[in-house]
């Protein structure tokens, strides 16, 4: 099945407009419902010093890094309490060990074994929902007790089903996706940093 583009016969305008549409389409198929549940499990995870650790290949890599800033350096500044934030995408040496001494379907398992304990959140990432290392990532969260949080994608794949709680933007187009997947990231920052400080409230 072939990847659903905008509108590519009309031109560049009706394609950049057709884009804007579908993108909006997604948003508005996001439970806000769901998105609070989340953003409750990670006030809940910054108020008892528990860890928020991100992954994802790619763009979704790309995404994990982008969050640690936020998640991690902001909440300090506005909240004046660390928050411990990782991502397992940073380290280009353990991510090519992981991978050159296993496989690298292991490359976010291996890392996650070292670093997720019980009650701490995952917060995986998958466009498609199936790839084989972000599942891997699940698996260990489940083995320590760990909360999965899955950011799909085309439907929501096997991370949708895996996961114990899943945000699915549900379109085959990996860049709509991936969009989507950085709005929300972004909103659960949003909730977090604003209840920490007191103006927003549950």
């Amino acid at each position: 099945m072939s990847d659903i583009l905008p509108d590519t016969g009309h031109g560049t305008p009706a394609y950049v407009a057709d884009y804007i549409s579908k993108l909006t389409m997604l948003l508005t198929q996001i439970s806000t419902e769901q998105v609070s549940l989340v953003a409750d499990l990670l006030f809940d995870c910054w108020q008892n010093n528990r860890r928020l650790v991100f992954c994802g290949n790619g763009g979704s890599g790309a995404t994990s890094t982008h969050m640690v800033c936020d998640f991690q350096k902001n909440i300090w500044l506005d909240g004046g309490k660390p928050f411990e934030v990782v991502s397992l995408t940073d380290s280009p040496a353990l991510l090519l060990a992981w991978a050159n001494d296993t496989d690298f379907s292991n490359v976010f398992a291996g890392q996650a074994r070292t670093w997720l304990r019980k009650d701490d959140i995952l917060i995986a990432i998958s466009g498609s929902g199936n790839s084989p290392n972000v599942l891997e990532a699940v698996k260990v969260a489940q083995e320590v007790g760990a909360i999965s949080i899955g950011l799909c994608g085309y439907g929501g794949g096997k991370l949708a089903e895996l996961a114990d709680h899943a945000l699915v933007a549900d379109l085959r187009n990996m860049q709509l996706v991936e969009d989507i997947h950085m709005i929300l990231c972004h909103i659960l920052f949003s909730v977090l940093r604003d209840r920490i400080k007191g103006i927003l409230s549950a």
